[in-house]
């Protein structure tokens, strides 16, 4: 049905009028089916987006229309909407206004997520012993997300306002499409790269889940589990989730909430060194008020022992006791002297040196005296031992046998002591061993 031409200049909320009374006059009931993405829920109001590959149109559902059904609402379900065109005069976007509502399934893209998500999980990139710890106070942390993103102004805005004091690296990067993933990456490695980063920051604002697809893709995933700083991430609204949230060492629900994790953390232990600090002043001032408190008394103390009069008195001992001291010595020293002065008159008189010149010339002679009589000994024995000598050889078995006499031995060659015992006829043996005698004959 077609509306006749309206003449005249008409105002923006004149024309959105017109437009709402013709589509809800040219649609006033439709059917259409697609995947539920961005889903969010007011007092009274679900708002969400149905979507396919290649479209999305906003849905508008009432509580009071189909309250039973708005439980099992979730992103990437597949549902059947059925209602009516609408206009929002407010923003002058049309809508479907759903009075019914059916679950189909999950979408095309929740079931690449789901399986991809399953894949990732059996391969033990999201196990727990795989996080990192996070850095209680990083004092430079890096950035990932658009410059031009509100979620980045949410995000430095919530540093300042926690009084936050390090130090903000961004490196740019789409957040959003085709190239998200790929820009992501090499983002993330160049942040990776640098020493001074001590925690990775990747953020964005809520967006439908096809916006957020981004962050889903297989190499952006992997290349974050090789991480070797920790990873925090902030994408979207708290209820959506993506793979880089499952891979991070902690996820936030919101880029402000990153914010205020970083920010809130640095102010707990901020406290906590006032805390400290707080202590450690007091328990100066207690220590310095106790020792002032000693020094007061023992000076009182002081000041009661008249120290400055005890010092009078052990100094007049002391001279009392070195004058004491000194007679002692003086007397002890004089005694010493003239004993040394009568040992030596006596010394004098006893003239030891033409005493010891005496003693030495007596040894002398004696010694002479001495050698004389041991060279006559000497000479007398030598002339004894040398007319024995000469008397022996005079008389020695061998001088004898040279002479021709015989000592007869046994077979077993030991000298015969007796004649009288061997018989005649027994045959001897001689002394040199060289020939036998036989007895023939003995004398009387």
């Amino acid at each position: 049905m077609l509306t006749p031409f309206i003449k005249g200049p008409l105002s923006v909320e004149a024309l959105s009028m017109h437009l709402k009374t013709c589509i809800r006059n040219a649609f006033p009931y439709v059917a259409v089916y697609g995947e539920i993405s961005n889903l969010r829920r007011a007092q009274n109001t679900t708002f969400f987006t149905l979507k396919d590959a290649a479209s999305q149109i906003p849905v508008v559902l009432f509580n009071n229309t189909s309250s039973t059904m708005l439980p099992t609402l979730a992103n990437g379900q597949l549902m059947l909407i059925e209602g009516r065109v609408d206009v929002y005069i407010a923003s002058g976007r049309y809508q479907i206004v759903a009075n019914k509502i059916r679950k189909l399934g999950l979408g095309e893209l929740q079931q690449q997520f789901e399986a991809l998500k399953m894949k990732l999980k059996n391969e033990g990139l999201f196990d727990a012993d795989k996080k990192l710890p996070l850095p209680p106070l990083p004092h430079t942390i890096g950035v990932i997300t658009s410059p031009e993103a509100a979620a980045l102004q949410d995000f430095i805005h919530t540093l300042q306002r926690e009084n936050w004091l390090g130090s903000v690296l961004l490196a740019p990067a789409l957040v959003q499409g085709n190239g998200a993933a790929a820009s992501i990456v090499h983002a993330f490695k160049q942040l990776h790269k640098r020493s001074d980063i001590e925690l990775i920051v990747l953020i964005r604002g809520g967006g439908s889940f096809e916006d957020l697809n981004g962050f889903n893709q297989e190499t952006l995933v992997r290349t974050l589990a090789t991480r070797k700083k920790p990873l925090l991430t902030g994408i979207g609204h708290e209820i959506d989730y993506t793979l880089c949230d499952f891979v991070a060492d902690k996820r936030a629900e919101t880029p402000t909430a990153a914010a205020e994790w970083i920010a809130r953390t640095y102010q707990s232990y901020l406290q906590q060194y006032q805390h400290l600090s707080t202590r450690f002043q007091q328990t100066i001032q207690f220590r310095t008020s106790t020792v002032q408190r000693q020094v007061v008394h023992l000076s009182e103390r002081l000041a009661a022992l008249k120290p400055t009069q005890l010092m009078i008195t052990y100094r007049e001992r002391y001279a009392r006791y070195t004058q004491s001291l000194q007679a002692v010595y003086q007397r002890h020293l004089s005694a010493k002297t003239a004993q040394l002065t009568q040992y030596a008159e006596g010394l004098k008189h006893l003239r030891p040196s033409a005493t010891l010149q005496k003693r030495s010339e007596q040894l002398a002679q004696l010694t002479q005296q001495l050698r004389t009589c041991l060279q006559q000994q000497y000479t007398q024995q030598h002339q004894r031992w040398t007319q024995a000598t000469h008397l022996l050889q005079m008389l020695s078995l061998e001088r004898q046998l040279k002479r021709g006499l015989l000592i007869p031995l046994a077979h077993n060659r030991m000298q015969v002591q007796s004649f009288s015992a061997n018989p005649k006829g027994q045959w001897l043996w001689h002394r040199s061993g060289k020939f036998f005698v036989r007895i023939i004959d003995k004398a009387p």
